[in-house]
């Protein structure tokens, strides 16, 4: 601006923050996601975009933490505040204006538009420290209790804008199925170990029994119990030598899908979001199944019966079904995978 800029004009900026964003939308995802917008994109994708905007919203957020310091914000710099605070604004302005692009579109998963929720409630926040560290400071120039506090709130915000940008609907999917399949290499080390040294939820283990001083009047008591664990104990180590190859599959086949997402096959892919929300959810419960599966297994005693697990075992393959279904979805296009998926599910469920 060539005039020189007063307090009242940078207070009208800071209403505009105010009324436009944090009046409408602040811990309200509805009104979020229902933002009406004419936006459109020519050669270029939404998530691109949303990489750039987050970048730029970051970098006038920065130069508004250097000029809202107290040796800094003066008179005669008020032009220079001015023209962040308007800059700013106009990159979040346009930010909103591009969220219905992705709520409004069916190829985006729910899981990845719930992490663009929380990421602009966060926005939102910083934004209103934002306002009531500038209340504050008209009112007394040298005060700086909250700057760093918004400053770092929108930080936040904008860095994980700008992961879900890059990462895309595949990337974050491949991020959580990513560390699904670090828990089940988890419970398949559980389950190494178990089996090194096998034991029954009573402590009893294979070599128990056999080097106690006690008299033979209570051993033979004991033996009859004894000769039950050590049967009760082998069938349970067989039980776990199975599902440990079962355990290495199922981290097989997630690890296929995060080392592949790259593909450009994935990239070019116009699949429908719910596809993947099918796979996000399915790979959460059978997580969830294993460790409840493997755990109550670890905690069994003489009484253990396989019977006594088909329920659960029933839960893990089920969600397996599903997720071998939604893969396949995925790679309708691609032969050699589609095979590989194929060989696998015959693999899995062979009797």
């Amino acid at each position: 601006m060539s005039t020189t800029v007063t307090i009242d004009q940078l207070k009208e900026l800071q209403k505009a923050i105010r009324d436009q964003f944090i009046s409408l939308y602040q811990n309200n995802t509805d009104a979020i996601r229902n933002i009406s917008s004419s936006t459109k994109i020519k050669n270029s994708t939404p998530c691109l975009e949303l990489v750039k905007l987050s970048q730029l919203i970051k970098a006038h957020t920065t130069k508004i933490g250097i000029i809202l310091k107290p040796e800094t914000f003066t008179e005669e710099n008020y032009n220079a505040t001015y023209k962040e605070l308007k800059s700013f604004i106009d990159y979040v302005f346009f930010y909103f204006s591009l969220l219905p692009l992705f709520y409004k579109n069916e190829e985006y998963p729910e899981f990845m538009l719930k992490k663009l929720d929380n990421a602009t409630l966060e926005l939102l926040n910083g934004m209103n420290v934002l306002c009531d560290e500038l209340d504050k400071k008209f009112e007394q120039h040298d005060l700086d209790e909250d700057r760093l506090l918004c400053i770092g709130i929108i930080w936040t915000s904008c860095d994980t804008l700008e992961d879900i940008g890059q990462k895309g609907k595949f990337g974050l999917l491949a991020d959580s199925i990513r560390e699904s399949s670090g828990l089940v290499d988890d419970v398949l080390n559980e389950v190494n170990e178990f089996l090194e040294e096998p034991s029954l939820g009573n402590g009893f283990m294979l070599d128990d029994g056999f080097s106690s001083d006690e008299d033979d009047e209570e051993e033979g008591e004991e033996h009859t119990l004894l000769e039950d664990d050590k049967e009760t104990l082998k069938k349970l180590t067989t039980f776990l030598d199975v599902w440990k190859t079962k355990l290495k599959m199922i981290k097989l086949l997630l690890s296929s899908f995060t080392s592949t997402i790259s593909s450009t096959t994935y990239k070019s892919t116009n699949k429908k979001g719910s596809i993947l929300d099918e796979l996000h959810s399915q790979h959460l419960i059978i997580i969830k199944n294993i460790d409840e599966l493997i755990g109550d297994v670890f905690m069994s005693d003489s009484s253990f019966d396989l019977k006594d697990f088909d329920e659960q075992i029933g839960s893990v393959n089920q969600s397996m079904v599903k997720i071998v279904a939604v893969m396949k979805k995925l790679n309708d296009e691609d032969v050699k995978k589609s095979k590989w998926i194929n060989v696998w599910e015959t693999k899995y469920f062979e009797k």
